[in-house]
C-alpha cells in the first residue's frame, strides 16, 4: 500500500468521533493521544514531542517541524495557560480548530493529538466543575487529557482521578499525576507509581521502567 493510500485509510479510521463531527471534510489527521501512546510502545524506544501551543505561531512551527521529521506530534496547553481563566489566546476550546486549519493549509499528513495538559483538580469544588467542563472540552476537539490532582494527598488524588474517569471518552488518551517528586534519588520509588496505577486502573499492568 502506498503512503497516499495509507493516509487515506488513516483519515477514515484514525480520527475519533468528536473530530469527525467537528471537521467532517477535513484532511487533518487529528488522532487520540492513546493512539500516539500505543504507536510509541509498538515501535519501541520511541518518544513523541509534546509542544506547548501557547499561540498560533508556535503551533504552526511545531506542525511544520513534525511534518519535516515525519513524526507524530502532540499539541498541548495546560489549564493555567488555556483553561477557563487562561492568559493565552489558544485554549482548550479553540486549539483543535487552530490545529485543523493549519494542517489543512500546510498539507500536514502526520498524526496530531490535541492534549489538555495538567488539568488541575485541587479540591472538591474543582472536581465538581471538572465534571461539567471536561465534556465541553472534548466536544471542542480535545483528544487527550492529563488529570492533575497531585496537589492533594495521595488518597484524594486517586479518588479524584477515579471519580472523573466516567466523564472522559473511552477512546481518549488519559494521563494522571502520581504526585510530587519523592525518593532518596529525587525520583518516585517504583512501588509508589505502580500501586497508584493499579488503584486508578483496575486490571491494568503496572508501568515498566519506573525508578
Amino acid at each position: 500500500m502506498t503512503y497516499a493510500a495509507d493516509f487515506e485509510k488513516s483519515l477514515q479510521v484514525g480520527r475519533p468521533p468528536n473530530v469527525k463531527a467537528l471537521f467532517p471534510h477535513s484532511r487533518a489527521l487529528i488522532v487520540s493521544g492513546k493512539v500516539v501512546d500505543r504507536a510509541m510502545k509498538a515501535r519501541g524506544k520511541a518518544i513523541a514531542m509534546a509542544a506547548n501551543g501557547r499561540n498560533f505561531f508556535v503551533i504552526r512551527g511545531a506542525l511544520r517541524a513534525a511534518q519535516r521529521a515525519n513524526a507524530p506530534v502532540i499539541i498541548e496547553i495546560a489549564k493555567s495557560e488555556g483553561g477557563q481563566k487562561a492568559y493565552c489566546a489558544v485554549n482548550y476550546w479553540n486549539m483543535a480548530r487552530i490545529v485543523d486549519a493549519l494542517c489543512n493549509e500546510m498539507g500536514i499528513t502526520i498524526p496530531v493529538a490535541i492534549h489538555a495538559d495538567h488539568y488541575g483538580i485541587k479540591n472538591d469544588k474543582d472536581l465538581a466543575a471538572a465534571k461539567v467542563e471536561i465534556p465541553t472540552m472534548f466536544e471542542a476537539g480535545i483528544t487527550s487529557i492529563a488529570i492533575d490532582a497531585s496537589h492533594q494527598p495521595d488518597d484524594k488524588n486517586l479518588l479524584a482521578s477515579i471519580d472523573i474517569n466516567p466523564f472522559i471518552p473511552k477512546w481518549a488518551g488519559l494521563e494522571t499525576e502520581v504526585g510530587e517528586i519523592k525518593g532518596s534519588t529525587g525520583l518516585s520509588t517504583r512501588a509508589r507509581p505502580c500501586s497508584w496505577s493499579a488503584g486508578s486502573t483496575p486490571g491494568a499492568s503496572p508501568p515498566t521502567g519506573s525508578p
